[in-house]
């Protein structure tokens, strides 16, 4: 009877080896299968984390006693405002800044070819490349002419889709909130406690991170217009929009920066090194600090290493979350830091016994 016997775990571990083996030979498929999921959910996910991110001010707006069709209303009608206003004032700007900057490269390109015999004709065809995307690009805004910037249906939809869908959830996040809150509040009190900690954190940072990109456009546009380069307003956005990057951002904002006024004069040159050695102290040790506050306080060391693996497991969508993450992570592991010490403590007293036995 014993010989005829199955062998359970034999079979099991046969099994276990044959799905690992299927997979294997099958991860092409499943991988295709998983990348259109993830297609069909990313604009839904991009118009969650919009209106995640716009929820506070709603929520500013509802606290002055304005309704909430109202308050989503007034949200959606600045961002929208916003955006057209950089479309239609800022962005021709920058347009021909951008065309003189590749004039100048031109120039010095060519400048550099002469004096040194140096052949750059392959330089000269890529900045000549560049200059004439950059030309047709400025005369289409300049002439309203969206559809040459969403030549891609595809991406025209996926935008229409997160525009639209991130003002049904702007407008249902207090529900969706409560929902959630509630639930947990029911079921896990200490999960409900954790989320709620998350909830703080990271709405904090986003809230934080609009106000301080406007502050750094303010800033160094003005700064930058005052001493007199050139191009102040290409500079202004390029050191707001990298702020998203900390460190690594600023740092290569000022790099151009320096290198585009070490061209133009050395008085321009001189003034730039100023303004990038003290500008960055200031918005790092008094503005950023302020607007974030203290619960968003990343070691420098934590966010420079986050930043770098961010960029190497994802590239750039890598090195652009990689703060919100270690928020995240961060916030996790000061919530549960005395249950993983009492959990270490329980293993080490074990141990103990264990060794006095």
């Amino acid at each position: 009877m014993e010989k005829n016997k199955l062998n359970y775990k034999l079979i099991d571990v046969v099994l276990t080896l044959l799905i690992i083996f299927l997979v294997i030979n099958t991860f092409g498929f499943w991988a295709g299968i998983l990348k259109k999921i993830f297609s069909i959910i990313l604009p839904f996910l991009i118009a969650f984390a919009v209106a995640y991110a716009l929820y506070p001010f709603v929520e500013k707006l509802n606290k002055k006693k304005i309704p909430k069709a109202l308050s989503v209303f007034i949200v959606v009608a600045v961002v929208v405002g916003f955006i057209a206003l950089i479309i239609a004032l800022l962005v021709p700007i920058m347009i021909s800044q951008l065309s003189s900057l590749f004039n100048w490269l031109m120039d010095f390109v060519l400048k550099i070819s002469s004096e040194y015999n140096v052949d750059l004709n392959v330089i000269q065809e890529y900045i000549g490349d560049f200059k004439s995307v950059i030309n047709n690009y400025g005369s289409s805004i300049g002439n309203f002419s969206f559809g040459v910037i969403m030549q891609s249906v595809n991406i025209l939809t996926i935008f229409i889709i997160c525009f639209i869908t991130s003002i049904y959830f702007l407008a249902d996040m207090e529900k969706i909130r409560k929902k959630v809150k509630s639930f947990l509040r029911r079921n896990h009190k200490k999960t409900y406690r954790y989320v709620e900690r998350l909830d703080h954190e990271v709405s904090q940072y986003f809230v934080g991170l609009q106000k301080y990109i406007i502050i750094q456009f303010i800033e160094y546009t003005t700064i930058f217009f005052i001493i007199g380069h050139p191009y102040y307003l290409l500079l202004g956005i390029l050191c707001s929009i990298t702020t998203i990057v900390p460190y690594f951002g600023g740092i290569f904002a000022n790099i151009i920066a320096a290198i585009t006024a070490f061209f133009v004069s050395s008085k321009l040159f001189i003034l730039t090194l100023i303004v990038a050695f003290i500008c960055p102290n200031i918005d790092g040790y008094i503005i950023s600090p302020r607007v974030y506050g203290k619960t968003n306080n990343v070691p420098g060391l934590l966010t420079i290493f986050a930043v770098f693996a961010g960029g190497k497991i994802a590239g750039v969508l890598g090195i652009i979350i990689a703060l919100p993450v270690t928020i995240i992570l961060l916030a996790t592991y000061r919530f549960y830091e005395d249950d993983i010490a009492q959990k270490l403590d329980d293993i080490k007293n074990k141990k103990n016994e264990l060794e006095t036995d």
